[in-house]
């Protein structure tokens, strides 16, 4: 789990912000100014002469050297107090030690309706005003397509450690053992068809292809080798890791000749649920997989769980749509079914339902039909689980839940959907536990179990709230539950601007949203958590 970061704020007004929700940020106007010089340099770093020159060009050299002293000494003792030590400086340089540091300039996508660079920052030196001039307009250049001359004057430079990065997987073009002109079109249409599903994944999945590949990879190499004998065609498949060479997992396929080419479809779906059970979706991969259904349904099925995965209002809602299409295709199919769901669950959950007693209702129905016909399905019983709960019925909820671990007790995500009962049922420690215990079962786990670590921590006065949220920023900047708790973090630490600037990129994803429908009050057993929440969402201005 990566370590945590100190925030610097680059757009809107500058802003320093410590791990632990401290505001470091300097008083003075030069020293702001300063620290922008440096990191909007090319490699954070800046020869003090030339640093000199944006920030006292109209002072004599020597007193202009004698400012810079002085103002690098007050940095260092500013940053000393705060136990931060990315600046430095020596004889010729000032530089600064991005390892150490968050900035959202880097790190953040960057949306059309973004802040000012270095917003209200006014220094007195007319060299300094040239030279913020072109970084504003660099900065609002960003995405318009348009040539900049000479490039921008920032790169993103995110450490590869920063965050639970989606994983990088390279698809390697198939071996091919004989000549058979058939065992050529048979490795090539598998390669295609993996490319294909994989590349509906690619909000989850970084998806590269190895014919195009320059250089090594750091994530995962999935190969494999096709056979044509004359009992047909026999493919080998694996994923292995590109750092350690483990192997992750390893299949293989039989099918008759007749059946060559019908099988290329069956395959990649195996491969694709293979790498999602061993890299990212745990026992829900092998629930679904599980299920027989032809390609169109599966990556319909996918598209849903990915908008799913937003836990934004428009996620939710064309979620729902992505499954109902499954259904209209193959309405026996379980999984939508249950995805559905879960999906009109969260909507009350999260304050999104303007019905919640009315969807509530159609869920229980929904539940009580599914139950009825598969009643060893965890899903179903998870399902059920949550319908008490939303209902106000939380301890059966943790009881009926406890029963599906006793089978599952590797599934991150029921353990999850354990934790967050256990949440809602004033039990933050247990939430805590599970969650982490969910976050060290599968290298890159679902991003919104470490979205709910951050705001059980938040509700139990963990510092390391911070942490997390931001953890869940850098690989789902639009999660609204991550800026929610930051928000609530900021607003209780008394940093006002920085709780409506957290605010206001709430508005931007969930128009509409407020402190009272920030969740359903039912869901907690112990009222204070809903109250303190939405009491610090108002003091934020929502």
């Amino acid at each position: 789990m990566s370590q945590a970061r100190t925030k610097i704020f680059l757009s809107g007004p500058f802003q320093i912000i410590c791990d632990d929700g401290r505001d470091a940020t300097p008083r003075g106007t030069k020293a702001k100014a300063l620290l922008a010089l440096v990191l909007l340099s090319k490699n954070t770093v800046r020869s003090r002469v030339w640093i000199q020159d944006r920030l006292w060009s109209s002072s004599a050299p020597a007193q202009g050297a004698s400012s810079l002293r002085k103002e690098l000494s007050v940095l260092t003792k500013h940053f000393g107090k705060f136990g931060l030590d990315f600046l430095d400086i020596d004889r010729e340089t000032v530089s600064i030690n991005l390892d150490a540091l968050e900035v959202d300039l880097f790190d953040e996508q960057l949306l059309p309706d973004r802040a000012e660079l270095l917003e209200g920052l006014d220094v007195a030196d007319p060299e300094f005003e040239d030279w913020l001039t072109v970084e504003r307009q660099a900065y609002w250049d960003i995405d318009t397509g348009e040539d900049i001359p000479g490039g921008l004057p920032f790169q993103p430079r995110v450490p590869s450690q920063w965050g639970r990065q989606r994983p990088t997987v390279m698809v390697e073009q198939m071996e091919q053992v004989g000549s058979d002109a058939e065992l050529d079109i048979a490795a090539s249409s598998i390669h295609d068809e993996l490319m294909f599903l994989l590349g509906t994944l690619s909000d989850v999945i970084e998806l590269r292809d190895a014919s195009r590949q320059e250089g090594p990879v750091e994530g995962y190499i999935l190969s494999g080798r096709v056979i044509i004998g004359a009992s047909g065609l026999r493919v080998s498949a694996q994923l292995t890791s590109s750092l350690d060479k483990t192997c992750l997992w390893a299949g293989r396929f039989r099918f008759r000749a007749q059946d060559t080419f019908n099988a290329v479809e069956e395959i990649s779906m195996q491969v694709v649920q293979a790498l999602q059970l061993n890299l990212r979706d745990g026992h829900w991969s092998d629930i679904w997989s599980s299920r027989a259904t032809s390609t169109e349904i599966w990556t319909a099925f996918q598209q849903g769980r990915i908008q799913e995965s937003h836990t934004t209002q428009d996620g939710l809602v064309r979620a729902i749509q992505q499954y109902e299409t499954c259904l209209a295709l193959d309405d026996g199919y379980l999984p939508a079914h249950v995805a559905i769901g879960f999906c009109q669950l969260d909507m009350i959950r999260l304050g999104m339902d303007t019905t919640p007693e009315q969807t509530l209702k159609q869920v229980i129905s929904t539940c009580q039909t599914l139950r009825a016909s598969h009643p060893s399905d965890p899903y179903c019983a998870a399902l059920e689980a949550f319908t008490l709960n939303v209902a106000g019925e939380t301890e059966e909820a943790c009881r009926l839940m406890q029963k599906v671990l006793e089978r599952f007790q590797n599934s991150p995500e029921l353990l999850g959907y354990h934790a967050g009962l256990l949440g809602y049922d004033d039990q933050l420690a247990g939430e805590i536990a599970l969650c982490r215990q969910a976050l060290a079962l599968t290298p890159h786990p679902p991003i919104w179990i470490e979205a709910n670590l951050a705001m059980a921590l938040a509700l139990s006065g963990d510092q390391s709230a911070w942490r997390h949220a931001h953890n869940v920023l850098r690989v789902s900047p639009g999660s609204v539950r991550a800026r929610v708790v930051l928000c609530v973090l900021s607003a209780e630490a008394n940093n006002l601007s920085l709780a409506r600037r957290h605010a206001h990129r709430i508005l931007d994803l969930q128009p509409g949203f407020t402190s009272l429908n920030w969740a359903w009050p039912n869901c907690f057993k112990n009222p204070d958590h809903y109250s303190w929440v939405a009491n610090l969402l108002r003091v934020a201005g929502l």
